[in-house]
């Protein structure tokens, strides 16, 4: 009897055994990892697209790598980035903690399935009707407002006087308030304590997103870990206030427009928002990871300045009300709560990414100074209305902010996406719920793709007679159906700070240029560049 009993468990576990096997064969290679935590612990956590990138070397252009509780297939051929993202199955977001277990599948960015498809239409549609399409009527339009900010920008500059300078805040600050206007319909007064609050949070927030990554693949490690519990707090509580200071704005718009909350898009969470003062003001409190006390104030709705033109949130609510009103089945996708995360996620990937690629420009720009003088020149000799920031006159200047977006990729890993389904690409079959990896900085650092990959070098992004290449392997703003909505926007703000500071300023380096180590920049939720102080010398000294 104990002799059946064990050849039927052997025969069990060997069948088991064999199917596993058949299973991984039919995997990408990849490395293996530890029990439980997978490869994790051999990512370098302050670079993890170098550690990534150098598997991919050893492994090929697709290979699947274990990372916690998450499987991962990681891509860095731009053939099976295109294929993978142009299918509904890869069309899903990673089951990561701060994605799903903090952002709960809100927003656009978090967002899959009906809400996304739904979200993504509306936010598209809106955008182009504000002119963010290369040819329409109401481009003009959007075109001043994005020259308003600017021209905010280039008077501060100016009065600096070519003293040294942080420019990447004060471009920040400046377009921050574009983003706000297009967004909200309102911008911050110049130095508003709640402005420079908001800006604190968001950085903090996106800094400690980029050194929580552990936690996104063994979310229990929060329960052990005192600094990861202290980020996720940081991250929560920022979270909440950040909330609670859309919610004051979307009441104050929903005055203006005299369009109520509908009874089923509440949300119940801030049904008390306005009672921390007899005034109605909403209490900001700054929280920090580096400091042991709070700093509170009172935000006051009316100290905004209302602007013109059509803004994301009006089109919002009025959207919100004609669903609820008509009883539409789709209406749960416009609820008070998808606002929140929706505006948040609008502003963050509107601002943060097209800041960190001004950065990255200007600091190049100053360590190639002939390049700079290479796209200024082309700037006065091809704009010749100063008004005019029409980028494609402007191949030079395209190439330059092109090779920026190649030599430091602002997402360096890319934006991950989940499979919805059993798939295969490459030949391989792909599980449902694994992490599928764009591995940008792998596409765009490849020395069989771009020659001498480390050298800064616009030309390449140029043909003989000095047209604009656009060559596959460089992939931005991604690819495919979850493409950012936003990447015309982002085109039309740098290059409109562009022409404008470079028809009046030299940029240039306050101080000793960055190192080599420096120049790799700090990983967050982007790759930002090292601090850097600027002088911006009017071109009337220059010459």
């Amino acid at each position: 009897m104990d002799f059946i009993f064990l050849w039927l468990v052997t025969f069990v576990l060997g069948f088991w055994i064999f199917k596993k096997l058949k299973v991984w064969q039919s995997l990408p290679p990849g490395p293996w990892g530890l029990p439980i935590v997978g490869f994790l612990p051999f990512i370098d956590r302050h670079q993890p697209h170098l550690t990534l990138t150098k598997l991919a070397k050893e492994y090929g252009s697709i290979y699947g790598i274990g990372m916690g509780s998450i499987y991962a297939v990681v891509l860095s051929d731009h053939k099976l980035v295109r294929e993978a993202f142009a299918k509904e199955s890869f069309s899903g977001r990673a089951p990561l903690y701060l994605t799903h277990g903090i952002m709960h599948g809100n927003g656009i960015i978090c967002a899959e399935g009906g809400l996304w498809k739904d979200q993504r239409k509306l936010i598209t549609m809106w955008l182009k009707s504000f002119g963010m399409s290369k040819h329409s009527i109401s481009r003009n339009k959007l075109e001043k407002r994005i020259a308003f900010g600017v021209n905010e920008l280039i008077k501060n500059v100016k009065e600096a006087s070519g003293t040294p300078i942080d420019l990447t805040y004060m471009l920040t600050d400046s377009l921050g308030n574009v983003v706000n206007e297009i967004i909200f319909g309102y911008k911050y007064p110049s130095e508003d304590k709640t402005w420079k609050w908001f800006r604190q949070i968001q950085e903090e927030g996106c800094h400690e997103m980029g050194v929580a990554g552990a936690v996104n693949f063994l979310p229990f490690v929060r329960f052990f870990s005192p600094s990861t519990k202290k980020t996720i707090e940081i991250l929560i509580r920022g979270q909440a206030q950040t909330h609670r200071l859309y919610a004051a704005i979307v009441e104050k718009r929903r005055k203006v427009l005299g369009v109520p909350s509908p009874e089923g898009a509440k949300y119940p969470l801030h049904k008390n928002l306005f009672h921390d003062h007899p005034d109605g003001f909403i209490k900001c409190i700054k929280y920090s990871k580096h400091a042991s006390e709070t700093d509170e104030h009172y935000f006051d709705p009316e100290t905004l300045i209302a602007t013109d033109g059509e803004c994301i949130l009006d089109n919002f609510l009025l959207e919100q009300k004609k669903r609820f009103d008509s009883g539409d089945e789709t209406a749960k996708y416009m609820t008070d709560e998808q606002l929140l995360y929706l505006l948040a996620d609008m502003f963050g990937a509107g601002l943060d990414t097209t800041s960190v690629t001004l950065s990255w420009f200007l600091l190049h720009m100053a360590l190639y100074p002939e390049e700079q003088e290479s796209v200024r020149q082309e700037i006065l000799s091809v704009l010749i209305d100063e008004n005019d920031s029409d980028y494609s006159k402007l191949p030079r200047l395209m190439a330059a902010i092109c090779e920026t977006q190649r030599i430091r990729s602002i997402v360096p890993i890319g934006i991950p996406h989940g499979c919805t389904e059993d798939t295969y690409l490459g030949n391989y079959r792909i599980p449902k719920g694994t992490m599928i990896i764009p591995l940008q900085w792998a596409l765009h650092m490849d020395p069989n793709v771009w020659e001498n990959p480390e050298e800064f070098n616009p030309s390449r992004f140029l043909d003989e007679d000095g047209n604009l290449l656009k060559p596959q392997e460089f992939i931005p703003f991604q690819t495919g159906k979850r493409m950012c909505p936003g990447d015309e926007l982002s085109r039309m703000i740098s290059c409109g700070l562009i022409t404008r500071l470079f028809r009046h300023m030299q940029v240039k380096l306050a101080a000793e240029p960055p190192t080599e180590e420096e120049m790799r920049g700090n990983v967050g939720v982007t790759l930002s560049p090292p601090k850097t102080l600027f002088t911006c010398v009017p071109l009337a000294s220059y010459h």
